[in-house]
Protein backbone atom coordinates (compact mmCIF):
# COMPACT_ATOMS: atom_id res chain seq x y z
CA UNK A 1 0.00 0.00 0.00
CA UNK A 2 1.50 3.46 -0.98
CA UNK A 3 2.80 5.64 1.30
CA UNK A 4 0.14 9.16 1.43
CA UNK A 5 2.47 11.73 2.25
CA UNK A 6 4.63 10.00 -0.87
CA UNK A 7 3.68 11.81 -3.85
CA UNK A 8 3.20 9.17 -6.44
CA UNK A 9 5.51 9.02 -10.09
CA UNK A 10 2.73 11.13 -11.71
CA UNK A 11 2.42 13.79 -9.25
CA UNK A 12 6.03 13.88 -9.60
CA UNK A 13 6.17 14.66 -13.47
CA UNK A 14 3.71 16.80 -12.80
CA UNK A 15 5.22 19.05 -10.82
CA UNK A 16 8.56 19.27 -13.10
CA UNK A 17 6.71 19.69 -16.19
CA UNK A 18 5.09 22.60 -14.30
CA UNK A 19 8.61 23.80 -12.96
CA UNK A 20 9.70 23.29 -16.25
CA UNK A 21 7.36 25.31 -18.11
CA UNK A 22 7.23 27.96 -15.00
CA UNK A 23 11.20 28.30 -15.91
CA UNK A 24 10.56 28.65 -19.38
CA UNK A 25 7.98 31.46 -19.26
CA UNK A 26 10.21 33.01 -16.92
CA UNK A 27 13.03 32.78 -19.23
CA UNK A 28 10.96 34.19 -22.21
CA UNK A 29 9.80 36.96 -20.12
CA UNK A 30 13.43 37.92 -19.29
CA UNK A 31 14.59 37.72 -22.76
CA UNK A 32 12.04 40.23 -23.64
CA UNK A 33 12.48 42.33 -20.23
CA UNK A 34 16.18 42.56 -21.79
CA UNK A 35 15.17 43.89 -25.52
CA UNK A 36 17.20 47.00 -26.50
CA UNK A 37 15.36 50.34 -26.22
CA UNK A 38 16.80 51.87 -28.47
CA UNK A 39 16.30 55.73 -29.35
CA UNK A 40 16.80 57.18 -34.02
CA UNK A 41 17.95 60.45 -33.05
CA UNK A 42 16.95 62.10 -36.17
CA UNK A 43 16.57 66.06 -37.56
CA UNK A 44 14.08 67.67 -40.31
CA UNK A 45 15.68 66.87 -43.26
CA UNK A 46 13.36 66.87 -46.05
CA UNK A 47 13.31 65.05 -48.52
CA UNK A 48 16.13 62.73 -46.33
CA UNK A 49 14.01 62.73 -42.99
CA UNK A 50 10.82 64.11 -42.31
CA UNK A 51 8.05 63.95 -39.43
CA UNK A 52 5.59 66.05 -40.12
CA UNK A 53 3.12 67.78 -42.89
CA UNK A 54 1.86 65.81 -45.74
CA UNK A 55 5.33 63.67 -46.87
CA UNK A 56 5.66 62.71 -42.80
CA UNK A 57 8.15 59.66 -42.59
CA UNK A 58 8.15 59.45 -46.30
CA UNK A 59 12.12 59.95 -46.42
CA UNK A 60 14.42 57.35 -47.47
CA UNK A 61 15.40 57.79 -43.70
CA UNK A 62 12.36 56.81 -42.61
CA UNK A 63 12.10 54.56 -44.88
CA UNK A 64 15.13 53.13 -43.81
CA UNK A 65 14.14 52.88 -39.94
CA UNK A 66 10.97 51.50 -40.53
CA UNK A 67 12.76 48.79 -42.00
CA UNK A 68 15.24 47.60 -39.56
CA UNK A 69 12.87 48.37 -36.92
CA UNK A 70 10.41 45.03 -38.50
CA UNK A 71 13.39 43.47 -39.21
CA UNK A 72 14.16 42.98 -35.60
CA UNK A 73 11.24 42.59 -33.12
CA UNK A 74 13.73 41.63 -30.53
CA UNK A 75 14.27 45.29 -30.50
CA UNK A 76 11.90 48.36 -28.75
CA UNK A 77 12.93 51.48 -30.86
CA UNK A 78 11.59 54.69 -30.85
CA UNK A 79 12.11 58.18 -31.97
CA UNK A 80 13.68 61.65 -31.07
CA UNK A 81 13.53 64.76 -33.65
CA UNK A 82 15.99 67.24 -32.16
CA UNK A 83 18.08 69.92 -34.11
CA UNK A 84 20.89 68.22 -35.56
CA UNK A 85 23.16 69.94 -33.19
CA UNK A 86 21.55 68.45 -30.09
CA UNK A 87 21.79 65.40 -32.06
CA UNK A 88 24.95 65.08 -32.17
CA UNK A 89 25.68 66.65 -28.33
CA UNK A 90 23.19 63.81 -27.24
CA UNK A 91 25.28 61.19 -29.30
CA UNK A 92 28.56 62.47 -28.12
CA UNK A 93 27.60 62.29 -24.17
CA UNK A 94 26.18 58.29 -25.04
CA UNK A 95 23.12 56.69 -24.38
CA UNK A 96 20.85 54.30 -26.15
CA UNK A 97 21.09 56.11 -29.73
CA UNK A 98 21.11 55.49 -33.05
CA UNK A 99 21.52 57.15 -36.01
CA UNK A 100 20.86 57.03 -40.03
CA UNK A 101 21.78 60.60 -40.98
CA UNK A 102 25.21 60.62 -39.64
CA UNK A 103 28.30 60.82 -42.05
CA UNK A 104 31.57 59.35 -40.83
CA UNK A 105 34.17 61.29 -40.02
CA UNK A 106 37.56 60.97 -37.79
CA UNK A 107 35.91 63.41 -34.78
CA UNK A 108 32.41 61.48 -34.86
CA UNK A 109 34.38 57.89 -34.74
CA UNK A 110 35.85 58.72 -31.17
CA UNK A 111 32.06 58.29 -29.49
CA UNK A 112 29.98 56.54 -32.40
CA UNK A 113 30.28 53.28 -34.55
CA UNK A 114 29.37 52.93 -38.11
CA UNK A 115 27.94 49.87 -40.08
CA UNK A 116 29.09 48.99 -43.59
CA UNK A 117 26.86 51.61 -46.14
CA UNK A 118 23.78 50.58 -46.69
CA UNK A 119 23.62 52.79 -49.58
CA UNK A 120 25.15 55.98 -51.62
CA UNK A 121 23.92 59.61 -52.00
CA UNK A 122 24.90 62.27 -53.77
CA UNK A 123 26.65 65.50 -51.89
CA UNK A 124 26.45 68.57 -51.73
CA UNK A 125 26.49 70.39 -54.83
CA UNK A 126 25.94 73.75 -56.61
CA UNK A 127 22.00 75.52 -57.27
CA UNK A 128 21.38 78.51 -59.88
CA UNK A 129 18.43 79.57 -62.03
CA UNK A 130 18.32 77.41 -65.30
CA UNK A 131 17.73 81.11 -67.09
CA UNK A 132 21.19 82.05 -65.87
CA UNK A 133 23.34 78.66 -66.60
CA UNK A 134 24.90 80.21 -69.33
CA UNK A 135 26.78 82.89 -66.71
CA UNK A 136 28.35 79.50 -65.33
CA UNK A 137 29.45 77.34 -68.64
CA UNK A 138 32.65 79.10 -68.34
CA UNK A 139 33.65 77.44 -64.89
CA UNK A 140 32.85 74.17 -66.09
CA UNK A 141 35.29 71.30 -66.51
CA UNK A 142 35.42 68.99 -69.50
CA UNK A 143 33.18 66.61 -67.12
CA UNK A 144 30.30 69.20 -66.73
CA UNK A 145 31.31 69.95 -63.21
CA UNK A 146 31.50 73.53 -61.76
CA UNK A 147 35.02 74.47 -60.63
CA UNK A 148 33.67 76.47 -57.46
CA UNK A 149 37.63 77.67 -56.33
CA UNK A 150 37.72 79.45 -59.57
CA UNK A 151 33.59 80.50 -59.37
CA UNK A 152 33.83 82.21 -56.08
CA UNK A 153 36.46 84.68 -57.55
CA UNK A 154 33.74 85.74 -60.11
CA UNK A 155 32.96 89.44 -58.16
CA UNK A 156 29.32 89.42 -60.72
CA UNK A 157 28.35 86.21 -59.49
CA UNK A 158 27.01 86.27 -55.62
CA UNK A 159 26.67 82.99 -53.71
CA UNK A 160 24.78 82.65 -50.77
CA UNK A 161 24.75 80.22 -47.72
CA UNK A 162 23.16 79.30 -44.21
CA UNK A 163 24.76 80.72 -41.39
CA UNK A 164 26.20 77.81 -38.96
CA UNK A 165 25.89 75.37 -41.68
CA UNK A 166 28.48 72.94 -42.56
CA UNK A 167 29.21 72.09 -46.34
CA UNK A 168 31.76 69.90 -46.40
CA UNK A 169 35.60 70.75 -46.06
CA UNK A 170 36.52 71.54 -49.45
CA UNK A 171 33.25 73.85 -49.88
CA UNK A 172 33.90 75.40 -46.35
CA UNK A 173 37.97 75.89 -47.18
CA UNK A 174 37.29 77.24 -50.20
CA UNK A 175 34.04 79.66 -48.80
CA UNK A 176 36.87 80.82 -46.37
CA UNK A 177 39.30 81.96 -48.45
CA UNK A 178 36.92 83.58 -50.59
CA UNK A 179 35.89 85.30 -47.44
CA UNK A 180 39.19 86.98 -47.27
CA UNK A 181 39.22 88.11 -51.18
CA UNK A 182 38.26 90.08 -53.03
CA UNK A 183 35.33 88.38 -54.66
CA UNK A 184 31.87 88.59 -54.61
CA UNK A 185 30.54 89.20 -51.09
CA UNK A 186 28.56 85.73 -49.45
CA UNK A 187 24.84 86.49 -48.50
CA UNK A 188 24.12 84.60 -44.89
CA UNK A 189 20.74 83.50 -44.02
CA UNK A 190 20.11 82.68 -40.12
CA UNK A 191 16.29 81.85 -40.62
CA UNK A 192 15.48 77.99 -39.37
CA UNK A 193 14.02 76.97 -42.87
CA UNK A 194 17.61 78.07 -44.63
CA UNK A 195 17.63 76.01 -47.89
CA UNK A 196 14.44 77.25 -49.00
CA UNK A 197 14.95 81.03 -47.76
CA UNK A 198 18.37 81.10 -50.22
CA UNK A 199 16.12 78.80 -53.02
CA UNK A 200 13.87 82.96 -52.57
CA UNK A 201 17.06 84.79 -52.89
CA UNK A 202 17.25 82.75 -55.88
CA UNK A 203 14.53 83.30 -57.53
CA UNK A 204 14.04 87.18 -56.74
CA UNK A 205 18.07 87.05 -58.35
CA UNK A 206 19.26 88.65 -54.78
CA UNK A 207 22.37 85.60 -55.48
CA UNK A 208 23.47 83.70 -58.15
CA UNK A 209 24.19 80.51 -56.59
CA UNK A 210 23.45 78.31 -53.48
CA UNK A 211 24.71 74.93 -52.14
CA UNK A 212 22.09 72.12 -51.49
CA UNK A 213 21.09 68.32 -51.66
CA UNK A 214 19.61 67.41 -55.28
CA UNK A 215 16.56 66.13 -53.37
CA UNK A 216 16.05 69.59 -52.04
CA UNK A 217 15.45 70.81 -55.62
CA UNK A 218 12.13 68.51 -55.41
CA UNK A 219 11.13 69.07 -52.64
CA UNK A 220 10.68 73.02 -52.76
CA UNK A 221 9.96 72.60 -56.26
CA UNK A 222 6.14 73.52 -55.78
CA UNK A 223 7.90 77.23 -54.25
CA UNK A 224 10.68 76.95 -56.44
CA UNK A 225 10.75 75.85 -60.24
CA UNK A 226 13.22 77.32 -62.34
CA UNK A 227 16.34 75.90 -60.26
CA UNK A 228 19.51 73.73 -62.27
CA UNK A 229 21.60 71.62 -59.78
CA UNK A 230 25.18 71.13 -60.97
CA UNK A 231 28.65 68.52 -59.39
CA UNK A 232 31.21 70.42 -57.88
CA UNK A 233 34.80 69.18 -58.77
CA UNK A 234 36.18 67.63 -55.82
CA UNK A 235 33.22 66.71 -54.41
CA UNK A 236 31.42 64.57 -56.70
CA UNK A 237 31.53 61.47 -55.59
CA UNK A 238 28.48 59.68 -54.23
CA UNK A 239 28.35 59.33 -50.10
CA UNK A 240 27.68 56.73 -48.30
CA UNK A 241 25.06 56.43 -45.71
CA UNK A 242 26.41 54.62 -42.69
CA UNK A 243 24.15 53.44 -39.88
CA UNK A 244 25.89 54.51 -36.40
CA UNK A 245 24.96 53.85 -32.94
CA UNK A 246 26.98 55.48 -29.77
CA UNK A 247 29.51 53.11 -27.92
CA UNK A 248 27.59 53.06 -25.26
CA UNK A 249 26.86 49.28 -24.14
CA UNK A 250 23.04 50.34 -24.30
CA UNK A 251 23.45 49.65 -27.73
CA UNK A 252 25.87 46.43 -28.53
CA UNK A 253 23.54 44.33 -28.66
CA UNK A 254 21.73 46.34 -31.49
CA UNK A 255 24.61 47.78 -33.64
CA UNK A 256 25.81 44.09 -33.86
CA UNK A 257 22.20 43.09 -34.76
CA UNK A 258 21.39 46.09 -37.02
CA UNK A 259 24.62 45.49 -39.14
CA UNK A 260 23.54 42.13 -39.75
CA UNK A 261 20.37 43.06 -41.26
CA UNK A 262 22.13 45.42 -43.45
CA UNK A 263 24.52 42.92 -44.80
CA UNK A 264 21.35 40.78 -46.47
CA UNK A 265 21.26 44.07 -48.78
CA UNK A 266 17.05 43.45 -49.07
CA UNK A 267 17.07 46.62 -47.78
CA UNK A 268 18.50 48.22 -51.16
CA UNK A 269 15.53 48.26 -53.71
CA UNK A 270 13.29 49.79 -51.03
CA UNK A 271 15.95 52.38 -50.33
CA UNK A 272 17.00 53.12 -53.84
CA UNK A 273 13.49 53.69 -54.55
CA UNK A 274 12.55 55.70 -51.72
CA UNK A 275 15.86 57.84 -52.55
CA UNK A 276 15.23 58.36 -56.33
CA UNK A 277 11.70 59.54 -55.68
CA UNK A 278 13.12 62.77 -54.58
CA UNK A 279 16.00 63.15 -57.50
CA UNK A 280 15.32 65.60 -60.37
CA UNK A 281 14.69 63.34 -63.47
CA UNK A 282 17.86 64.59 -65.11
CA UNK A 283 19.60 62.95 -62.36
CA UNK A 284 18.85 59.61 -62.47
CA UNK A 285 20.80 58.17 -64.87
CA UNK A 286 24.09 60.05 -63.47
CA UNK A 287 23.40 58.16 -60.47
CA UNK A 288 22.47 54.72 -61.82
CA UNK A 289 25.81 54.80 -64.07
CA UNK A 290 27.70 56.04 -60.51
CA UNK A 291 26.56 53.45 -58.45
CA UNK A 292 27.62 51.01 -61.39
CA UNK A 293 31.44 52.75 -61.39
CA UNK A 294 31.70 51.88 -57.11
CA UNK A 295 34.20 49.44 -55.90
CA UNK A 296 32.46 45.99 -55.27
CA UNK A 297 33.17 45.49 -51.45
Amino acid sequence: MPDAHRPSQKNVRMKHLIALLIALHAGLGGGIARADNIIWLNSEFPPMAMSQGPHANQGYINVLATYLAGRLPQHQFGEQVVPWQRAMHMAEKGGPYCLLAAFQTPERETYLRFSKPYGYVFPLGLVTRRAQREAFTKYLNADGKIQLGRLLQDPNLRPGIANQRSYGSLIDNLLKRANHSQAAPISQIYQSESTSGLFSMLDYQRIDYTFSYPGELVYFSSRHQDLQFYLIEGNDRLLPGRLSCTRSPQTDRAFTDLSEALKSNHHQELLRNSYERWLPEYLIEPYHRMLEELPRE
